[in-house]
């Protein structure tokens, strides 16, 4: 795979025009949204954009990738980790250059950043908290719970699936029956949760890390032939797929994560930077409670 690939978005090709790189996961699902949206706002504020992907646990890749925007002299970088190991490199190679570095979605946890060094960040724990708080609720706190997290190394799989426990640990009636990665991905999501069933293992609830990995669970549900709604199935995102599966009581809870608002900050927050301005180096997104009893007419948009 090269290790770069970059596409001006935004239409700007004058002389002298600000320009952000920005090194991502492929866009997919939620990914695509941000994509979308940081295109969207940069191209609102006459900015031009590079984008370039790199695959989870490609650190290297990203690395490369990062390199290559700062040889190209863009004004600013913008960075969704994909390997929690190249963050350090990254970091460092942006201040050397003295270039401003945001990065977005996820991102190093630390304390304090010296130089120009933002995040954009959502508070994952909270959405591992509002997930297993409505699967809790609706179970009236009884029952066998299920984990499906995304990659290990990456924060936003650790504090999402730390939040569930955390809940969980409030209902001694809740039981954790079966934990596995599925790397954010539903086909793996599907062939885990068929295995699970396929087993006999009684579970009446399944708390996701991500949307693509709840609709996996969900399309396992029913190749086993259980009716929608007996496996309680939670996921984080709100996607429009989990959206509409919500809208068909297949999924019972998500998270809705404003790609808007992250893709926003991060393009204003980069903007600020290179005009050697604060801001709030961990600004943080909200999230948003969404279920079967609310509309979902407004994240279905």
């Amino acid at each position: 795979m090269a290790a770069l690939l970059a596409i001006v978005v935004s239409g700007s090709t004058m002389a002298g025009a600000t320009t952000l790189g920005v090194t991502m996961i492929p866009p997919v699902a939620f990914t695509q949204l941000l994509h979308d949206r940081i295109a969207e706002h940069a191209k609102s504020r006459g900015v031009a954009v590079q984008f370039a992907y790199a695959p989870e646990r490609a650190g290297d890749q990203q690395i490369a990738q990062v390199r290559s925007f700062i040889d190209a002299k863009v004004d600013a970088l913008l960075v969704m980790p994909v390997d929690a190991a190249a963050n350090a490199t990254i970091t460092r190679l942006a201040r050397e250059a003295d270039i401003p570095l945001v990065y977005f979605n996820n991102g190093p946890r630390e304390d304090w950043f010296p130089g120009r060094v933002a995040f954009v960040l959502p508070n994952d724990l909270v959405a591992g908290r509002l997930q297993m708080r409505k699967l809790a609720q609706m179970l009236d706190g009884t029952g066998s719970v299920a984990i499906l997290s995304g990659h290990p190394s990456h924060f936003g799989s650790v504090l999402r699936t730390q939040g569930v426990k955390e809940v969980m640990r409030e209902f001694p009636n809740l039981r954790l029956a079966a934990e596995a990665p599925a790397d954010w991905d539903r086909a793996k999501a599907r062939a885990i949760v068929a295995g699970w069933l396929a087993q006999g293992m009684s579970i009446a609830a399944i708390a996701a890390n991500n949307d693509e990995m709840a609709l996996g669970a969900a399309e396992a549900v029913e190749a086993a032939g259980i009716p929608a709604g007996r496996i309680l199935i939670g996921g984080v995102d709100a996607i429009p797929d989990a959206i509409a599966a919500m809208q068909q009581k297949r999924l019972a809870v998500t998270i809705h994560q404003d790609a808007a608002i992250q893709g926003a900050k991060a393009v204003d927050d980069a903007l600020a930077l290179i005009r050697h301005e604060p801001v709030q180096q961990y600004d943080w997104a909200p999230f948003e409670l969404v279920t079967d009893r609310m509309s979902t007419a407004h994240f279905a948009k």
